[in-house]
């Protein structure tokens, strides 16, 4: 069986030719089509709660290299090579490339960009004279002399045994998983992923926050975000909770994608980093629903004033005094229900200080 680090993605985030960041993800199946899964914060370039630029640069980016794992076959002999693909963001300013989840508040972390392994893609590359070329490549091919090129996704690498049936959810608190990814982008020529050792610190059955996530302790580091976490055991050993199973490979689940760190300001503080659920991913890829463009993401104050005038519960006269009321929690129900009409297009702290700010406006009329 191979291994999960095979079906990771190193990811150079770029607006046009410019390096932005470094991010992870991963190759994904479902109903025969590939896609790249990773965080949406890769992706969009901005950060899921407060939806500001996280680039220095404070550019968005445009387009991704992807760096693959290709396996190439030729009758008893296996290999892999890496090669690199550059993957647009947008096609021609009308639509994003890749896919979101329709729940916009609180943001799914999450994205599957769908890539076509039978399709040529450019990968830039230099020649001896230092030149630059775009070159021609596919992930999947036949070649002559019967030598053929494919890419493993982690369901490829994953333990199956329908005897025991669903243990995608068998985690528990304490149990010890692995992110593999990028940690600083750090890898080596032959483009390895680092594998880092992470302790789930929360139950995955009650959920985080009330989303389908949950949280691991682990030192990791940006560069990560977008990277699989993923049960291993080598000695091919697998507790469900109701069966214990030993094979005679070693055993591989796929359990979700790590999106970052939670609450640290430090590299040097205890670490605890989110992960978003397996069946997110799914749930996106069902929905087939595009981001909006980096010009829609975020709505204008002009736009969102509008809307809290429209939702604002005019038949209870009392409703103002209750959402100033420092004492009471009406303006955050409200913030929450116009976060939601809104679907997270908005920066909720921006959106509070709107409601306060209407709800003052009305007050100072009915004291007139």
């Amino acid at each position: 069986m191979n291994s999960p680090a095979h079906s990771v993605v190193h990811l150079s985030i770029r607006r046009d030719k410019i390096k932005l960041a470094v991010g992870t993800g991963v190759l994904y199946q479902k109903d025969n089509e590939t896609y790249i899964v990773t965080a949406w914060h890769n992706i969009s370039g901005r950060h899921t709660e407060t939806l500001g630029l996280l680039s220095k640069e404070l550019a968005i980016p445009n387009n991704i290299i992807a760096s693959i794992d290709v396996q190439v076959k030729q009758g008893e002999s296996v290999s892999f090579i890496r090669m690199s693909i550059t993957i647009p963001l947008l096609i021609e300013n009308k639509r994003t490339t890749y896919f979101i989840h329709s729940q916009g508040y609180p943001k799914v972390d999450v994205v599957a960009i769908p890539i076509d392994l039978d399709k040529e893609y450019i990968m830039e590359s230099s020649i001896a004279s230092g030149e630059k070329v775009d070159l021609p490549i596919q992930l999947r091919s036949k070649q002559p002399h019967g030598l053929t090129m494919d890419i493993i996704h982690i369901q490829d690498t994953e333990f199956k045994n329908y005897d025991i049936g669903d243990y995608s959810d068998a985690l528990y608190v304490s149990d010890e998983v692995f992110i593999i990814g990028y940690p600083k982008g750090i890898t080596d020529y032959t483009g390895q992923a680092i594998w880092k050792r992470a302790t789930i610190a929360t139950s995955p059955h009650l959920r985080w926050q009330q989303q389908e996530q949950f949280l691991v302790d682990c030192a990791s580091k940006e560069g990560m975000s977008g990277a699989p976490v993923i049960y291993y055991c080598r000695d091919g050993k697998i507790n469900t909770g109701n069966i214990y199973y030993k094979g005679s490979e070693p055993i591989s689940i796929f359990h979700g994608i790590y999106v970052g760190r939670v609450g640290s300001t430090s590299e040097f503080e205890a670490q605890v980093g989110k992960v978003w659920k397996r069946k997110i991913i799914d749930e996106i890829i069902d929905n087939k629903m595009y981001d909006f463009l980096p010009e829609e993401l975020v709505l204008l104050s002009s736009d969102i004033k509008k809307i809290i005038e429209e939702e604002w519960p005019t038949e209870n006269q009392e409703y103002t005094k209750q959402v100033l009321d420092e004492k009471t929690s009406y303006k955050y129900m409200f913030m929450h229900s116009i976060m939601e009409k809104i679907n997270g297009r908005a920066n909720k702290d921006d959106v509070l200080a709107l409601i306060l700010e209407y709800a003052e406006t009305l007050n100072k009329v009915v004291k007139i």
